[in-house]
């Protein structure tokens, strides 16, 4: 077992800028490439130390680029320096989750995923249990549940195929107001219609699907993480009163302009791979110590 001066000599020099650009570097190729498979190996590696929720690609992304972005190195070397003052070895341990990327440079990175698949587990369960409203995929096959021709293909809707498998169902939209986690990635979704219900969800994935319009999102005053890859989108103009907001990938749309995003207080990490934003702007969110991978 290794001694408390070895350990924290050992995590300064992991923790520094050379090394943490090495991970990030990686990471981020991987993420343009879309490899996710290996993106959610990293994360798997280190899951003895971190929880990430590997089976969605835009937040195992994220959560990966927090905690090794070389912007925060400075962070993260005072916080080993004041645990090591504390001779507090235990929480000197929970950073040596870096030990395990030593050699993550040898991750070959190929084209373009094809078994990128956007249709992510969702909170709720796939199988019909007792009591419960999931349906069972054999069900959808029959054309009383599915109207494959002729439905607005919006939040709403697809949120009660996603629950039920079909749209003749009974689903007040109070209902909504319950939820404080939704997975929609991968819908075919094209609106928004239905998404102002939800006004206590905190964490919304919307990635991969065909939204243009994200206007409705202004009701959600207590979103804290949002993720909306690969969409169509131009205007992020709602995103502006979202003061709860911490985490948003924007990454792969048509976002030219970010500025809605300069007064959110709480905005920890944004992700905008793939936008046509103009520097100045990328470098007024640098200047608030948000974390901006472009």
């Amino acid at each position: 077992m290794k001694t408390i001066d070895e350990l924290y000599n050992n995590l300064t020099s992991a923790y520094e800028n050379e090394n943490l650009n090495k991970i990030t570097g990686k990471i981020i190729e991987l993420y343009q490439n879309r490899n996710f498979q290996e993106i959610r190996s990293i994360a798997s590696t280190i899951s003895e130390y971190v929880y990430i929720d590997e089976e969605k690609d835009s937040k195992c992304f994220s959560k990966l680029i927090v905690l090794y972005h070389p912007d925060k190195g400075e962070t993260f070397r005072e916080e080993l320096d004041k645990h090591y003052s504390a001779n507090n070895i235990e929480a000197l341990n929970k950073y040596s989750h870096i030990f395990l990327l030593k050699d993550i440079e040898n991750i070959c990175v190929s084209k373009d995923d094809t078994n990128v698949d956007y249709q992510s587990e969702s909170v709720w369960e796939n199988e019909r249990t007792e009591g419960d409203f999931f349906y069972d995929e054999d069900e959808i096959e029959n054309e009383e549940y599915y109207d494959f021709e002729n439905f607005e293909k919006s939040f709403y809707n697809e949120l009660k195929l996603r629950l039920y498998g079909k749209l003749n169902v009974e689903f007040p939209p109070y209902y909504l107001e319950d939820f404080e986690d939704f997975e929609m990635a991968g819908c075919e979704m094209e609106t928004l219609d239905g998404i102002q219900y939800c006004i206590h969800v905190i964490t919304l994935d919307l990635t991969g699907n065909y939204l243009t319009d994200i206007s409705e999102l202004i009701c959600l005053s207590k979103l804290e993480e949002l993720y909306l890859a690969n969409n169509d989108i131009g205007y992020i103009d709602s995103l502006n009163g979202l003061q709860e907001l911490r985490i948003v990938d924007l990454s792969e749309n048509e976002i030219d302009d970010i500025s809605p995003l300069f007064e959110l207080e709480k905005l920890e990490f944004v992700n905008l791979i793939g936008n046509p934003v103009p520097q100045k702007q990328i470098e007024k969110l640098k200047e608030k110590n948000i974390l901006v991978i472009h």
